[in-house]
């Protein structure tokens, strides 16, 4: 099953037909959870394939990124207000798609953090697995409100093509807006 299907950018077709696509710019820029020297960090990534035009019925026009195949079962994820996920590592390589909610994600040896706000733009790559990051991260979801996500595994091409942008997480103008 292809990822496309299940993130999709829409715009209308008469935007796409222009060029270049300013909107969206040329490919996709999210934050990474990955890890260095057996320690977890938080990066801004470009991914290297870019958007095109959709020719999938009932999104034909509209801009599209393929992330991939999925690698494995993809779940949706309730928290509750407040939930505290403690310190954990990714249990796989997998999206997390952030649909509702606030999560934010801080490192044990580290002040980088990440406030990641359910929507558009909250979209991450965790690739912080027990067997890269010895003592992972720390998720807390602070909001007043229920967190919603999407949990994704990659498949068997594993960790997208990309730039690093720069240390910590992917914000403002970098972001999908």
């Amino acid at each position: 099953m292809r990822l496309q299907t299940l993130i999709q950018f829409t715009l209308p077709s008469a935007i796409l037909a222009q060029s270049p696509d300013t909107s969206l710019g040329s490919t996709l820029n999210v934050t990474v959870l990955g890890a260095r020297h057996n320690r977890s960090t938080l990066e801004c990534w470009a991914l290297q394939s870019g958007f095109e035009t959709s020719d999938i019925p009932g999104q034909t026009g509209s801009a599209a990124l393929d992330l991939g195949t999925i690698g494995g079962n993809a779940s949706f994820t309730v928290l509750p207000a407040g939930f505290d996920g403690g310190r954990h590592n990714a249990p796989a390589l997998q999206w997390v798609v952030f649909l509702s909610g606030l999560a934010h994600i801080t490192l044990p040896n580290s002040t980088t953090e990440a406030w990641m706000e359910g929507g558009k733009n909250g979209v991450i790559l965790a690739l912080d697995t027990a067997d890269v990051s010895a003592l992972g991260h720390f998720t807390v979801y602070p909001s007043q409100d229920r967190t919603t996500s999407v949990v994704i595994p990659l498949g068997e091409k594993g960790v997208p093509g990309h730039r690093v942008l720069h240390n910590g997480p992917c914000q403002g103008e970098e972001l999908l807006v």
